[in-house]
């Protein structure tokens, strides 16, 4: 394959540009200038990069495969071009091409495609680690110390320090600062573990080529080229499909790799950004933490038993203990402070003492260092965590009742060691070697403690009601009303007690399904902590009466994690304000409540309101819920933590997530804020410290700034108001036409998009559809927005849109000044058109078209085929009218230029999609050609999706 020398430019971080304001407080970053010379000087580089991996994948095709299959990829490769150009019959070349490919060769090709994709985001994610580096190395020589790095945690401290924020207004704020993010297991990540493994190893080896002076061993050609190879004979798919533990580790492995080393760097930012501009303020010890949903997520999972659930606390445990056991090897090292050198504190002399006996090696370490007490406790320390987890082996011992609660180390014991340690350097003339690794290790505890990540707790509403109809004995309790169920339940809640063990034997499989968890909670609580667990997420959650259920069943299990509500549809998110109102005026809520400091966790989905009502009316109804819950709170005196259910598509909440937080901070009031990582977002921002870092911060800049804003938020006009209320409308009826009342919308969107294929892959171990019916429903989100992104529709992130917009600009000139108006000033519709440019600029409707042929019914594929296209061309041009450009993202020309030199790299994929698809549902294969065209079928999904940067 020829290196790509048109190929790619370095997407941008920036998000689409920012101009007149709603207001200062909610102020997002405006562009700052770059010299173009060093810009275009940079992006040579990367060009240079890139043709470098494509001709050294083009050597190893001709090496392994033939130069045969490597003229063929040539040759799909230069027709895709000439059909961009819009050179005649170009597709139809390309198309019959396709169409003569044995199942063999069309592996290979979709292998060619998918693995030079691979090569260029790797080489385009090396190319933003080294500027990265380059800007932090400017920063540390002077040369960029008057103005901050872009949306870093500096540049925030700096914009509220010019703001006129006082030293205790900012104690204040980073007082009450609290993110979290939550690692989800959601099926949208395509590469295995292996994978990615070996493409970190290739960017290792492609920056030493680079930066020979960082190693003595200076990579060749030939050693990139056996990685090359080594990629292309791995399978991408998965034999079966991974284990509920599987998935875990795979999340742990970004803590292992990626994050244990990231976090004190971001703690070392902080300090130093309120030391430069507020040094009367002290940086909080923890203030960004993680949570996971994988091995607590029940909704649809079955494989998520109690069971699995311990195995991955286990699993949690033994990752942190490691880290720890490592840092207090290096600290047993480097603090090899003498007594005959420097003071010791008593309480070191006592603890060294206490704990000479605790083994045979540290009694021989005490003879051998009889000086350096400050080794001994390091080495304490190691000793106990050591025998924290080996004594314990798996999950078994923590779901076990037997089990002594005194073998569990708890974090308390280890924060105070290293507190006593930390008291006794500053006593002395050691005091500067707290700084550097017991820092680090410090820090690390408090954010990681003895858990890595909270492990929530996910079920849906409907299988905690009829646990409660079980276990309070009333089988018609799902059909009494809700003022009916908040009297059971309240009468049921006061007079619960924990029941013992083996009462749950008494219920049937489907209550212990939801009891035994609740159980492990408790165990879990009370043996590893409770910071090992973070809250209990109700899915599809439509009352008060879904969140007193789970109330009486944590009574019942002696549980007492925090519960919030997740709110999805359209009408769960307009109901939500007066749901969350009522449950906190409950009198038998009221105790739970005192007990976590008033403070609620509210879920908001992004994906199922999408799915439900469309992109515009979802993101309103997301905008109006945030604002209603955050009032009610306010006036409750109830603190809120909004916990977004975002995933990676644009569809589904992603985005760039500083300017999503700054479109809308109303809910940072209190500080806090949850975030879902799900998917192939896991792999895009946290496989590298680097590129984990700039995330973090991005992230932190956002939070920081939007806590601030919320404080005095802006007044959006009426008039804006007003005129999102008649384009939701108007996009919902447009949504629901098609989506929820044309049956053959339905009949179109299964044969043409490959849903039957994604639901078959073994990404991970959660199925595709809540429930055997397969209705749109039923079908999670994911891959509802997978199969629309495949097949280059990108339906979810665009239909209905150009509806709602004409709406307005149906009133001539002044609907037209209203919504630049809008645009211009109002960070939310901003971001609400500007996402979805870049979703538009995706997908492609000729390629859109050849999907569409293979939808059997001529009649039925003509007719949603015309729909489709007439509101895509409806919304392109309403969003010109308003941006005043002359294309999608022209305002963004490095992002347009990247996506236009990606599609001909995309569109061979496409074609041999759609051609493996034909095959495989004309049927008639044998089985080895059938299983070959299934292997090329996945292979064109990851490789779309590694085109696109998205799956679902």
């Amino acid at each position: 394959m020829r290196g790509g020398d048109d190929f790619s430019l370095f997407a941008s971080e920036r998000g689409p540009q920012c101009r007149k304001r709603l207001s200062t407080n909610s102020r997002m970053p405006e562009k700052t200038s770059r010299s173009t010379s060093v810009v275009s000087k940079d992006l040579t580089a990367l060009r240079s990069e890139i043709r470098f991996l494509g001709g050294a994948l083009g050597r190893v095709i001709s090496q392994l495969e033939g130069k045969e299959t490597f003229d063929r990829v040539e040759n799909l490769r230069t027709l895709a071009k000439a059909r961009r150009a819009g050179e005649a019959g170009a597709g139809e070349r390309l198309a019959a091409s396709v169409s003569e490919l044995s199942a063999v060769d069309a592996v290979n090709q979709a292998m060619a495609f998918t693995l030079y994709f691979e090569l260029v985001n790797l080489a385009e994610e090396n190319f933003r680690v080294f500027l990265l580096r380059k800007r932090r190395a400017a920063a540390a020589d002077g040369k960029a110390k008057a103005t901050a790095r872009r949306e870093s945690i500096e540049a925030a401290v700096q914009t509220l320090k010019a703001q006129g924020v006082s030293a205790a207004q900012m104690q204040g704020l980073v007082d009450r600062l609290n993110i979290e993010l939550v690692f989800t297991a959601h099926p949208t990540e395509s590469k295995r573990r292996t994978l990615l493994t070996k493409l970190r190893r290739l960017a290792e080896i492609l920056r030493l080529r680079h930066h020979p002076e960082l190693s003595s061993d200076i990579p060749d050609a030939g050693r990139v080229e056996r990685e090359i190879a080594s990629l292309w004979l791995t399978d991408r798919s998965r034999v079966e499909r991974p284990e509920v533990t599987d998935e875990a580790r795979t999340g742990l492995w970004y803590f292992d790799t990626t994050l244990f080393e990231t976090l004190p760097r971001l703690q070392a930012d902080m300090e130093a950004a309120l030391a430069a501009h507020y040094p009367e303020v002290k940086a909080p010890r923890r203030w960004l933490s993680f949570g996971s949903w994988i091995g607590g997520d029940r909704d649809g999972n079955p494989n998520v038993t109690a069971a699995v659930s311990a195995d991955v606390l286990m699993l949690h445990r033994q990752l942190a203990v490691e880290k720890l056991r490592q840092q207090a090897r290096e600290l047993s090292r480097s603090i090899s402070v003498s007594d005959r050198r420097d003071t010791i504190s008593p309480e070191v002399r006592r603890f060294v003492k206490e704990n000479r006996s605790f083994s045979a090696h540290l009694e021989a370490l005490g003879a051998r260092y009889p000086h350096e007490p400050y080794r001994l406790v390091m080495n304490v320390l190691r000793g106990r965590l050591a025998r924290s987890v080996s004594e314990l082996g798996d999950g078994k011992a923590l779901a076990s009742e037997s089990v002594d609660d005194a073998a569990f180390l708890h974090v308390g014991a280890v924060r105070e060691m290293f507190d006593v340690l930390e008291a006794s350097l500053l006593g002395g003339k050691s005091a500067m070697l707290v700084d550097g690794e017991l820092t680090t290790a410090i820090n690390q505890l408090e954010v990681f403690g003895l858990h890595t990540a909270r492990l929530d707790m996910r079920q849906h509403s409907g299988a905690h009601e009829a646990a409660v109809a079980e276990v309070i004995g009333r089988p018609d309790y799902p059909k009494l009303d809700e003022a009916a169920r908040r009297t059971v339940l309240a009468d049921a809640i006061g007079a619960a007690r924990p029941l013992a063990l083996m009462a749950l034997v008494e219920f049937s499989a489907a209550t212990r399904h939801v009891l035994e968890p609740l159980r492990l909670a408790a165990l879990a609580s009370r043996k590893f902590g409770p910071e090992s667990l973070g809250i209990y997420i109700i899915s599809m959650t439509t009352e008060v009466s879904d969140l007193l259920e789970v109330q009486l069943l944590m009574r019942l299990a002696g549980a007492a994690l925090p519960i919030a509500p997740l709110f999805e549809t359209l009408d769960d998110l307009i109901n939500a304000p007066r749901v969350l109102g009522e449950l906190v005026e409950q009198p038998v809520y009221a105790p739970l409540l005192e007990k976590q400091g008033r403070h609620q966790h509210v879920m908001l989905g992004y994906s199922d309101s999408n799915k439900d009502c469309g992109y515009l009316a979802a993101n309103w109804a997301l905008y109006r819920a945030q604002e209603e819950i955050s009032a009610v709170a306010l006036a409750r005196s109830v603190k809120i933590t909004l916990f977004h259910g975002r995933g990676g598509s644009i569809a589904r909440g992603g985005g760039p997530a500083a300017k999503a937080i700054l479109a809308q901070p109303v809910g940072l009031r209190d500080g806090g804020i949850r975030v879902t990582e799900q998917g192939e977002v896991l792999s895009t921002r946290y496989h590298d410290p680097d590129l984990a870092h700039r995330i973090l911060e991005q992230m932190t800049y956002g939070v920081l700034l939007g806590s601030q804003a919320a404080q005095t938020p802006a007044d959006v006009p009426a008039s804006w108001s007003e005129a999102m209320e008649r384009m939701s409308a108007a996009s919902v009826a447009a949504y629901q036409s098609a989506v929820h009342k044309d049956p053959q919308f339905l009949e179109f969107w299964r044969q043409a998009t490959p849903i039957d294929q994604i639901g078959n892959l073994k990404f991970g171990s959660r199925p595709t559809y809540r429930k055997a019916t397969q209705s749109v429903a039923d079908l999670r989100a994911i891959p509802w927005v997978f199969s629309w992104m495949q097949s280059r529709f990108n339906f979810p992130g665009w239909y209905g849109l150009g509806t709602a917009l004409e709406a307005i600009l149906a009133d001539g000139a002044r609907g037209k000044k209203l919504l630049r108006e809008m645009h211009g000033a109002w960070p939310f519709f901003q971001t609400l058109i500007d996402n979805a440019q870049v979703t538009m600029r995706k997908a492609d409707m000729g390629i859109a078209r050849l999907y569409s042929s293979l939808v059997e019914d001529e009649a039925v594929r003509a007719r949603v085929f015309d729909l489709l296209q007439a509101e895509f061309n409806r919304t392109e041009k309403a969003i010109l009218a308003i941006t005043g450009g002359k294309q999608l993202l022209s305002g963004e020309p490095v992002l347009l230029k990247s996506v236009e030199l990606r599609n001909p790299y995309i569109d061979p994929l496409n074609y041999l999609q759609v051609e493996l698809l034909r095959r495989l549902r004309s049927g008639g294969l044998d089985k080895a050609t059938e299983e070959s065209s299934r292997a090329a079928i996945e292979l064109t999904i990851n490789g779309i999706s590694g085109g696109l940067k998205n799956t679902g």
